[in-house]
């Protein structure tokens, strides 16, 4: 499709093969510092920009109007759902956790969205359901009011309910506050799916006489209250640490309580603080999205683009990758594999830079051939007890030195 689509745009083909699309989705660079010749020998910078331009995964002509107007993701889906069907063949645990996932990008699209409290505020959302461990097991891409069909218990548990279609009768499920509801806990359980998360005060039902902050403050670090219904099963758990945290769990109560440990402020030392056994376990299983989140920011394929298609595409690449290194991981430590070596020769490795050397005092005192030169790069000025950077070199010397009105570190260091 990419030759195809630079075929109708331009009349010439790319004349592309599948080996350098597999070369053109290696992070890359040219610059002579960072040059990475395993890349650059096979592909200009140039020809990168040019398959960048023109990548397509889809042929324009080949989808219908309908399906235009009814998928605004339809320039992407054949990979999502590539993608989303190797997440699915993956095995479920028992555990499982649903969070929101971004992609960062403030160019023009139609299902950007603003998300306040995030680092990348301006992006595309995702809503990840994912094991403890970072592997995704599934994921929607938010498209607005229209994503998810049915939403009379809201987006978040409409978000809720179609991810847990994927995992089986019995596994239990975790969320946040954004998600969390009565109505959706009495739901997953109907359908055998016992669940646990944050849940926002506003949220909590009336009948829950719980006690209030100030009273749990009293009590100090720690205090935890818990209440129950009976059918259907519900605990509501309110636990004083820092300030008061709501959970509500149709598995996990108050007891058995544990020791952590936490920080004091007042203190300025860790203290041992009892927790509750709904937030031990909370705490031990949501972290999955955040994870994997973690995991692709060590090596996002962070090219600028004003594309939101190419945004999307290197994402969910870089998504499978991860989840290939995590279960690669997984299997490796149930066979008892020894590590393997990743360093390669082919590998890039950045230069050490080497330290002018000092020259000899007799040398530096010569005279008229220390001249300053300017460079093309700034260093740090040589000089002692001077901080700053300068594109001023001795050309004897071969070190660099300040000459500014405020520095005379070139006159000093000679003299």
């Amino acid at each position: 499709f990419t030759n195809q689509r630079q075929l109708q745009t331009t009349g010439v083909s790319l004349k592309t093969t599948a080996q350098e699309i597999k070369i053109f989705f290696v992070k890359m660079f040219w610059a002579k510092k960072t040059k990475v010749p395993f890349i650059s020998r096979k592909m200009t910078r140039d020809r990168f920009y040019k398959l960048r331009s023109s990548l397509k995964i889809v042929n324009d002509l080949d989808v219908a109007e309908e399906a235009k107007e009814s998928d605004i993701l339809w320039k992407v889906r054949p990979l999502l759902d590539r993608v989303r069907e190797g997440c699915l063949s993956l095995p479920r645990r028992d555990k499982v956790c649903i969070d929101e996932e971004i992609i960062p990008f403030t160019g023009r699209c139609p299902v950007r969205q603003y998300v306040p409290g995030k680092q990348n505020p301006t992006c595309l959302k995702v809503f990840v359901l994912a094991s403890p461990n970072g592997l995704v097991l599934d994921f929607e891409v938010y498209q607005g009011k229209n994503t998810f069909s049915g939403q009379r218990l809201g987006v978040g548990a409409a978000a809720v309910l179609q991810m847990v279609e994927s995992v089986p009768t019995g596994t239990h499920v975790f969320f946040d506050k954004f998600f969390t509801t009565v109505n959706l806990m009495d739901a997953l359980l109907s359908k055998g799916l016992p669940a646990t998360g944050t849940i926002m005060k506003n949220r909590v039902p009336k009948q829950y006489q719980l006690p209030g902050d100030k009273q749990l403050r009293k009590e100090g670090r720690g205090a935890s209250v818990m209440l129950v219904r009976r059918e259907p099963e519900l605990a509501v758990t309110k636990w004083f640490d820092n300030k008061p945290v709501l959970m509500a769990s149709t598995v996990y109560g108050k007891d058995p309580e544990d020791i952590c440990s936490r920080w004091s402020n007042k203190d300025k030392a860790h203290v041992q603080v009892r927790r509750p056994a709904v937030i031990s376990e909370y705490n031990d299983n949501m972290g999955g999205v955040d994870l994997c989140d973690r995991i692709l920011s060590f090596y996002r394929m962070s090219t600028r683009t004003k594309k939101w298609t190419s945004r999307v595409k290197t994402h969910f690449f870089d998504v499978a990758i991860t989840n290939a290194w995590i279960q690669y991981k997984s299997d490796s430590k149930a066979l008892n594999r020894a590590a393997k070596n990743t360093q390669h020769e082919e590998e890039y490795q950045p230069s050490t830079k080497t330290r002018t050397p000092q020259p000899e005092p007799s040398v530096r005192r010569i005279g008229a051939r220390h001249m300053p030169e300017k460079m093309d790069i700034k260093e740090r000025c040589r000089n002692k007890g001077c901080k700053g950077k300068t594109y001023i070199r001795c050309s004897k010397c071969k070190v660099f030195l300040c000459i500014t009105k405020k520095k005379a570190c070139f006159k000093d260091y000679h003299s």
